[in-house]
């Protein structure tokens, strides 16, 4: 009997790990601002630094791509830019760890992916094609990453999603996540590799 328990014990120990998302990013909603306010977004982690911008009062699915050093400021885009707004005024949003959501992206040459129950990858001048989500690992020894595959009549994907700070080259926005993606169709495989924002 005891040693039925253990395993019970360890099998929901396993589920939990399994489900952990990442710490950052993430995504928050405004609370403790009065109606005819904003949350200012600043360009460095101070009260004296210049405002660059403004959440509103009521806004939700804030990402926040990480935190200061105190865990007092959340880094947030606003418009091109990336800056610092007050955590004391966030709280984060009750969302379903799995499976991944978000909006992925690169550059040279253009391309999206939006992964989801059913995974999007766009291109231009090619148009859309949908991949059914197939399976969405985590590493053994890491949280910060996710494997994700996909698969249509066409060919395979595989998405290495890492909660890791990535840069566009186009704008001052600074994303959570950074993307390796795989595409295989025929004898014509390709990699490519951009950044990812989370939706709600």
């Amino acid at each position: 009997m005891i040693r039925v328990l253990v395993f019970a014990a360890s099998l929901v120990v396993g589920l939990s790990q399994a489900c952990l998302a990442f710490e950052f990013p993430a995504l928050y909603r405004v609370i403790d601002v009065a109606s005819d306010d904003v949350l200012n977004v600043r360009v460095a982690p101070t009260v004296q630094s210049d405002i660059i911008g403004g959440l509103l009062h009521n806004e939700t699915g804030i990402e926040v791509v990480g935190v200061s050093e105190g865990g007092d400021w959340g880094r947030v885009n606003v418009g091109e830019w990336s800056g610092w707004t007050a955590m004391r005024f966030l709280q984060r949003s009750d969302r379903p760890t799995r499976p991944l959501r978000a909006e992925c992206f690169g550059t040279e040459p253009f391309w999206g992916l939006s992964l989801d129950a059913t995974h999007v990858f766009r291109e231009p001048e090619q148009g859309s094609q949908p991949y059914r989500a197939t399976a969405e690992l985590s590493a053994a020894n890491n949280t910060n990453s996710l494997a994700i595959l996909g698969h249509s009549p066409n060919g395979q994907m595989t998405a290495i999603v890492d909660a890791r700070q990535c840069s566009d080259g186009m704008s001052d926005r600074l994303f959570g996540l950074s993307i390796g993606l795989v595409l295989t169709s025929g004898n014509s495989p390709r990699f490519l590799s951009g950044c990812c924002s989370l939706t709600p």
